[in-house]
């Protein structure tokens, strides 16, 4: 195979992924973004009092909504390949699987980053004027772990829903501790522009560091144990 045909191969699949990835999700999903953002809008009309800090603005309209979309994009990527009957052909595929699905991720992984970044930009123009580059990259780290956490309990499931609703669970006790381990290496939604009150700013940029870098440590480490259940053929075609 020449390079040509390898980039033409590659190319057809992360086309093809993108079709799986999106097929009819996206566009409900841009619509519950936008009804969520809307709604977000009239309040702000109505009660112009009530403005976002920097922080509830990247917290609010950033992360959580990053987060839930990368739930709902993530969940049923194994389940639609098992109830369409076409693991056996993927596994039977002459690239490997690791392959195809890296691609397939990373793939989603791009979706994901260009929505948390427009979303970013967005709330920047409609609600509150915030880093919107670094803080949609700070949100994307989070949205990613998300993604990746939600594969892995679809591989170890096999069901959207059922992946779809731990995941969901994961989200709503990490947003229930959030008071507790905000300001911490532990906090996932961590707002890097927000400093507590009192704290070094030299020691906060470390928090900052070792807090966002434990987060993309998990979320490698999250995808590695995914491929590594998806490596395992007779439990998937049993």
């Amino acid at each position: 195979m020449t390079y040509a045909d390898l980039f033409s191969s590659t190319f057809r699949l992360a086309q093809l992924s993108v079709r799986i990835v999106l097929h009819r999700k996206f566009l409900f999903a841009g619509l519950g973004v936008v009804v969520y953002y809307g709604i977000l809008y009239a309040i702000l009309v109505f009660r112009p009092s009530d403005g976002f800090s920097v922080e509830e603005a990247l917290r609010i309209l950033v992360q959580i909504p990053g987060a839930v979309l990368a739930i709902y994009l993530s969940m049923d990527l194994v389940a639609s390949e098992r109830d369409g009957d076409t693991l056996e052909t993927l596994f039977s595929a002459s690239a490997s699987h690791y392959v195809v699905w890296l691609i397939r991720i990373g793939c989603l992984h791009v979706v994901l980053a260009l929505t948390v970044m427009s979303m970013s930009t967005v709330s920047y123009f409609l609600f509150a004027e915030h880093p919107f580059v670094l803080g949609g990259l700070n949100a994307l780290i989070s949205t990613l772990f998300v993604a990746n956490l939600t594969f892995l309990f679809a591989v170890s499931v096999r069901n959207s829903n059922s992946a779809g609703m731990l995941a969901l669970g994961a989200l709503i006790v990490s947003l229930i501790t959030q008071g507790s381990t905000d300001g911490t290496v532990y906090s996932l939604f961590l707002n890097p522009f927000e400093p507590p009150t009192g704290v070094d700013l030299s020691l906060w940029a470390d928090t900052v560091l070792i807090n966002r870098g434990l987060v993309v440590v998990g979320s490698a480490v999250t995808l590695y144990l995914a491929l590594s259940k998806m490596g395992r053929r007779d439990r998937w075609l049993n």
